[in-house]
């Protein structure tokens, strides 16, 4: 069965972030999928993975928890630079 989760996040920082983590996506398990894009003030991050097993679901809410974290650090520091 593959899983494919599309979030989206508003910012007015989009194109940096979405910029800056695109190079996070290496070294992915096996049978995920991640594509990053931005459109105006907004973050399109889609995850598709394949489930072989239950602990792929764990895997998968796992990254999609490390990558709303990168996005919040990261719009946090280009906000304090900003000013």
């Amino acid at each position: 069965m593959k899983i494919s989760i599309r979030v989206t996040y508003d910012t007015k920082y989009a194109k940096e972030i979405a910029e800056s983590i695109k190079v996070d996506n290496i070294n992915l398990p096996q049978g995920m999928i991640i594509e990053t894009n931005y459109e105006k003030d907004k973050i399109i991050v889609n995850i598709t993975m394949e489930i072989n097993e239950p602990r792929n679901i764990l895997t998968l809410r796992n990254t999609i928890d490390e990558i709303l974290q990168h996005i919040s650090a990261i719009e946090k520091t280009i906000s304090q630079l900003s000013h």
